[in-house]
């Protein structure tokens, strides 16, 4: 469980967090759904407690891990994508070796040499996912993996965290109401400071959908 109480953040005199309380339950996979600037990179530093929060707590089990995995992908820059993922192996006893990881992920085995520098977003992003497979936090957040990403990447990227989902507890931010709905049939979004939780049955009525779809600046290219 991962439980947030009444989460406010103030940041250069802007309250960009308001009044957050959610509870995250281990086996599920949440999406975090909000416009740019709504605060969600802000929401995951506090969880991750890469910035104290002004008020509010936020609980987890004991002695539990949180991975972050920013949106700008902060990895070692000028070492190999393979040299990465060995020494991530050789910090984390019971690991496999590194070509099990990386050939998982879908990252091409004609790449493994190359600087990290080099790699593609998606690439990059792929390594954050086999990083999670060796190192196995309880939570971990992902901002903005998918946006404006490939079909088969997403699917892909989904398809081994669902495999691994029932230890841990996902979250996934997004500014996209279908990346939203690829990763879950009910969304969470945060607005105004606040999070609340939409289900797809609520999200199929025209007028919430049209009303989500605003918030995020999409209704213009929504196809009706």
């Amino acid at each position: 469980m991962l439980q947030l109480n009444h989460i406010k953040k103030i940041i250069n005199g802007n309250e960009v967090l308001t009044d957050v309380s959610f509870i995250f339950n281990k086996g599920q996979i949440y999406p975090i759904l909000g416009s740019l600037g709504s605060g969600r990179t802000t929401l995951f530093e506090c969880i991750c407690e890469d910035k104290p929060v002004d008020y509010g707590e936020i609980i987890t089990r004991a002695k539990s891990t949180i991975f972050y995995a920013s949106k700008q992908s902060v990895l070692p820059m000028y070492i190999t994508g393979y040299e990465y993922i060995e020494f991530l192996c050789s910090l984390n006893k019971g690991s496999l070796k590194p070509s099990f990881y990386l050939d998982k992920v879908g990252i091409p085995d004609d790449i493994w040499g190359n600087l990290i520098c080099y790699y593609s977003f998606e690439h990059k992003k792929l390594l954050q996912l086999a990083a999670f497979l060796i190192q196995k936090p309880y939570v971990i957040l992902f901002d903005e993996p998918f946006d404006y990403c490939s079909e088969d990447y997403i699917d892909r990227f989904l398809s081994i965290l669902n495999e691994m989902k029932d230890e841990h507890i996902i979250l996934i931010s997004t500014g996209l109401l279908k990346v939203s709905e690829k990763i879950s049939k009910d969304t969470v979004i945060l607005n105004n400071g606040e999070l609340n939780l939409v289900s797809k049955d609520t999200m199929a009525i025209p007028e919430i959908r049209h009303a989500v779809l605003d918030i995020l600046g999409e209704a213009e290219n929504e196809i009706i």
